[in-house]
This record gives C-alpha cells, sequence and structure tokens, in this order.
C-alpha cells in the first residue's frame, strides 16, 4: 500500500473498488425499528394532498426523494 496522499492507494476504504460501511446492518436494524413504529404508531398516516416526487438534489445513485410530506 502505497501514501494515501499521493492519491494511489490500494486499500478499499479510499474509495478504490467495493466497500461497505462496517454500521450498515446496525443503520438497517435501527430504521427498521423505527419504522415498524411509526406505522404502529400512526395507522392512518397517507401522503399529503398534491404531494409530488422530487428526486434529492445532487445524488445520482441514491433513490430517495428530496421530501416526503404526510398528513399524520
Amino acid at each position: 500500500m502505497t501514501d494515501v496522499l499521493d492519491g494511489q492507494a490500494t486499500a478499499t476504504a479510499f474509495g478504490h473498488g467495493l466497500h461497505s460501511c462496517l454500521g450498515a446492518p446496525l443503520a438497517r436494524l435501527e430504521f427498521r425499528v423505527v419504522l415498524e413504529q411509526l406505522l404502529e404508531r400512526f395507522p392512518e398516516r397517507r401522503l399529503a394532498p398534491g404531494y409530488h416526487r422530487e428526486p434529492a438534489p445532487g445524488l445520482v445513485m441514491v433513490r430517495r426523494p428530496a421530501r416526503l410530506d404526510v398528513v399524520l
């Protein structure tokens, strides 16, 4: 492995090749718990009238809306 600052790093942690976050499984689990609690707490939830999905700005590879307006 070479010096990181010269742009020749071979470690996957510096953006070369496939890599994944070590905290991703915990983040997915936390999100699942929060989502289940929200769905249980607000069974009448729905999208706000006139809601129009807009992609998040500047994020090409992420499929999420810029905002999500709901009525609880």
